[in-house]
């Protein structure tokens, strides 16, 4: 190709130029159709169409260098009908690339698009060669119609090129070379609107040889077409579409002004109406589109809250299903353990006293998520004894802990009050999660209960109590420490098949201190041990004593291991 348009633009021979110049056309239909050939299944048609395009352009050159060749008038002649029947051929194989990519010929959308671009490149090749062609008296009408034509056709083309552009999809099966050479093409035909003579001619001529063979090559490169990710257009880009082809008529009028050029009151009103309504139905369809969506994720979050709610219910249902045969076994199994019975009944008999207790608190921690997932589950606010809540969590932890072999201590400083208000129910409940937590993932060492005066950096205001759970068990690695936090989950599977447990814990205590206006956070690290810290609002009850007074009960309980003694004070 380089060639040929090097020897047409250099050499100065009237048959060497007609001889290259078809040759370059019919060399170009050639390679589209071998091209089509060796295209994939599904887009056969499609080379097929751009070849017999390809090919019929060819042959109206051809027609019409003979004509010139023999001195017949070529301003209207037989080669119009194959050149106009190319745009159809051309802009079919465009339209089957768009419909196989997503939005199609019956897609709304598309067909804005398209007569959008088509009225704006109207609207700028107005002024530049339709307009001179219309009102050219000196040529027939036929003349006039079929040369207002070709710009006409060449917008359409354009319009689907662009289509094609900014189509993700189209774009990866359609090579841009195509888009080039059809710009090509249409800047040539304008060109031959004009007035045009020596260098001009020859690149007019140029881009017209170069347009075809840009167009076959793309046909040896077309590619099945792989789907974008889907995606909705963002409303900031559709309004700019809709509103920036509105700037063209008056724009282009007052270029003309400055110009110089005549008034066109006609073609600025006709534009800016078409303009206006192809605007007004993709503002319309925008509108539709966000309601649409909006509706369906209405839909989705009734749909949602729906399920919740029966997941709700029916867990709510079978854990008092399980609990009420279950709290009867527990029962059966205290009674039975005051019952003479020997060393292997007696372990028989603890075993299933353990096994249900466990099986009772997962029931009960089930429900409590599922409470808290539905915004049913509410804490009180009465006041209650801190001391005492204190107790009663050491007090269970502390046989637990001597059990595996591990030292617990519990330690309320001096500053704390004794009476608070709050939720001792829901605080008992996060306590006991994150002591069963500590002794259960520790083998060595101890577990720790701190009970102090929030910080005065603290989110909480002076009211603000601490609570620290230390442990120096597994410890957790830097980038589990929110995992741990999260419904049904442990640090790995195997924590969970070894230590047991549904993973509800650590969850419920955190949503438990969120409900009760307060956080729970954890610093840790991997075979150190970890720290819970749970900060409340818990303000002092009105008839607490005065500030200043000594507080007694006060704990520092602690349980060693089995190799320590056991010391309180």
């Amino acid at each position: 190709m380089t060639v040929a348009v090097v020897l047409y633009a250099v050499v100065d021979d009237f048959l060497l130029d007609n001889l290259l110049y078809t040759g370059t056309m019919v060399a170009a239909g050639i390679a589209a159709w071998v091209g089509a050939a060796r295209a994939p299944d599904g887009l056969k048609l499609v080379g097929r169409l751009i070849a017999a395009g390809i090919s019929l352009t060819a042959l109206g050159d051809t027609i019409w260098v003979v004509l010139d060749a023999a001195g017949m008038s070529t301003d209207v002649s037989v080669a119009d009908l194959p050149w106009f029947a190319s745009y159809v051929l051309l802009c079919a194989a465009l339209v089957i690339v768009l419909r196989r990519s997503g939005p199609g010929l019956h897609d709304v959308d598309f067909t804005v698009d398209a007569v959008t671009i088509v009225v704006v490149s109207v609207l700028v090749l107005w002024g530049r060669a339709i307009e001179t062609i219309v009102t050219d008296d000196s040529l027939p009408v036929l003349v006039r119609t079929i040369w207002a034509a070709y710009p006409v056709a060449d917008a359409v083309l354009l319009a689907l090129v662009v289509r094609v552009l900014v189509n993700k999809t189209a774009r990866r099966c359609l090579e841009p070379g195509f888009a080039v050479g059809g710009v090509l093409w249409m800047a040539a035909d304008m060109a031959y609107l004009q007035p045009v003579a020596g260098a001009d001619g020859i690149l007019m001529d140029a881009a017209w040889m170069i347009a075809p063979v840009l167009m076959a090559r793309s046909v040896w490169r077309l590619r099945a077409p792989v789907p974008a990710p889907a995606g909705r257009r963002r409303p900031a880009f559709q309004l700019a579409i809709a509103i920036v082809p509105l700037l063209v008529p008056p724009t282009l009028e007052l270029v003309s002004d400055l110009r110089g050029g005549p008034d066109r009151p006609l073609q600025l009103m006709l534009g800016a109406v078409a303009l206006t309504l192809l605007a007004f139905v993709r503002m319309a369809r925008l509108m539709r589109s966000e309601e649409r969506a909006l509706s369906e994720l209405e839909t989705a979050r009734d749909d949602a809250l729906a399920a919740s709610r029966a997941k709700s219910m029916f867990l709510a249902t079978m854990s008092h299903e399980i609990r009420t045969p279950l709290t009867m076994v527990l029962g059966a199994g205290e009674i039975l353990a005051d019952t003479p019975l020997d060393e292997l009944q007696q372990e028989m008999v603890t075993r299933m006293r353990r096994s249900g207790q466990s099986l009772r608190s997962l029931v009960d921690d089930v429900l409590d998520f599922s409470r808290i997932e539905a915004g049913q589950l509410e804490v009180a606010r009465v006041p209650f004894d801190l001391d005492a809540v204190v107790e009663e969590v050491a007090e269970r932890c502390r046989p637990r802990a001597a059990a595996v072999g591990v030292a617990f201590e519990a330690v309320l400083a001096d500053e704390v009050p004794r009476r608070v208000v709050g939720d001792p129910d829901r605080l008992v409940q996060v306590l006991g999660n994150l002591l069963d937590n500590a002794v259960k993932f520790t083998h060595d060492g101890g577990v720790r209960l701190d009970v102090r005066r929030a910080r005065k950096d603290c989110v909480l205001t002076e009211d603000g109590i601490e609570l620290t759970v230390t442990d120096t068990g597994i410890g957790i690695a830097e980038e589990d420490l929110e995992t741990v936090f999260e419904s049904f989950t442990q640090v790995d599977g195997s924590t969970t098949r070894r230590y047991g447990g549904a993973g509800l814990g650590l969850a419920i205590s955190r949503q438990l201190a969120a409900l009760m206006g307060g956080t729970l956070e954890v610093t840790s690290a991997v075979g150190t041990g970890s720290a819970f810290v749970v900060r409340l609002p818990l303000p002092v009850a009105p008839d607490d004593v005065p500030p200043g007074s000594p507080v007694h009960g006060r704990l520092a309980r602690r349980e060693e291991s089995r190799h320590t003694a056991t010391t309180s004070g």
